[in-house]
């Protein structure tokens, strides 16, 4: 059945919704998570918190992948990359600034060093056109997978034995089990709504003759990195700042490995081959921008307020123009 404009942009909107709503009950869990079990906030946002909320990217870039949509596909992740540095340097400024990184474990800048490493890589193979696979096998997202894993397991080791510093709010309320229901109930919904966005997205792109590449990078990106939104806004307001940003590089590292896992699936060969100059340079706006959140997190000392409240409209200002070469290179 043919789907039309308007119900392929009702279908897009309901998803956004249901992953906006879960999104709140899912970073309240997690908190409650990494209290009830001691596990440190680090861990939890970079891993545990950063992989629920990165589902949509997952599942959006396995469908665009099954779909042989390339372009879709990264873009979704170069752009949901380039985003959620933007958007976590604004809410930093807006609620409390270089007094809020004083506060960070230093060991967040070994998890932002990972997550330019990851996107870089990506980008590499894009701006290559690797398509190499063995037993038809991408070796592309072979290797990125690996390289998530290997730096993963360095994020952990050097997370180890953080004495993170405990909120002012009350004790948690809820239950362990409480918490890993909601949790999982969440991701759940989450998990669903991804491909939806991704089939309604791709469609809106077909209907309205806007690039797909341009799509992943604006709309669709925006819409799966309202997780990663929603969870900064919660973290920050709750006094939990470790939990916010290691939120947000472990996500950009995992939508990486979405893309790896994307590319697995992508018919006759690596998604990467058939990635085009827009996406290609979504993906070099994305190392950029996040290669400068991790200088800011490493040289917060230096930083003036006032310097480092100037430094959201830059950021700002590198992903519209980010969008601007996106949209003419698309065109």
């Amino acid at each position: 059945m043919t789907i039309s404009l308007p119900i392929a942009l009702g279908l897009f909107s309901l998803a956004a919704v249901a992953i906006v709503v879960a999104a709140v009950f899912l970073t309240t869990a997690a908190d409650i998570i990494a209290s009830r079990m001691g596990l440190g906030r680090l861990w939890v946002g970079s891993l545990l918190l950063a992989g629920a909320t990165s589902l949509p990217e997952l599942a959006t870039g396995v469908a665009a992948a099954l779909a042989g949509s390339a372009d879709l596909a990264a873009g979704n992740v170069f752009g949901a990359n380039t985003l959620n540095v933007s958007k976590l340097t604004v809410m930093l400024a807006l609620m409390g600034g270089a007094q809020v990184l004083q506060k960070l474990a230093p060991q967040q800048a070994w998890l932002a060093l990972s997550a330019v490493a990851l996107t870089g890589l990506a980008t590499l193979f894009a701006v290559l056109k690797a398509d190499v696979t063995l037993l038809a096998v991408s070796i592309p997202g072979v290797a990125i997978l690996t390289t998530y894993v290997v730096v993963s397991s360095a994020v952990r080791r050097f997370s180890a034995g953080i004495e993170e510093e405990q909120s002012d709010d009350a004790a948690p309320s809820h239950s362990l089990r409480w918490a890993w229901m909601v949790f999982t109930a969440c991701a759940a919904v989450i998990l669903v709504s991804g491909p939806l966005l991704a089939l309604t997205a791709d469609r809106i792109a077909d209907l309205t003759g806007i690039g797909a590449s341009f799509i992943g990078v604006l709309a669709l990106a925006f819409v799966t990195s309202l997780p990663e939104l929603t969870a900064v806004f919660t973290a920050l307001r709750i006094g939990s700042p470790d939990l916010a940003v290691a939120t947000i590089y472990g996500t950009n590292s995992f939508n990486i490995a979405a893309l790896g896992v994307a590319d697995l699936f992508y018919p006759g060969g690596s998604l990467f081959a058939d990635v085009g100059i827009s996406s290609i340079s979504a993906g070099l706006f994305a190392v950029l921008l996040t290669g400068l959140g991790t200088i800011q997190l490493t040289k917060w000392g230096p930083l003036k307020r006032s310097s480092f409240t100037a430094s959201a409209p830059l950021f700002f200002g590198i992903y519209m123009l980010g969008l601007l070469v996106v949209f003419r290179l698309a065109s």
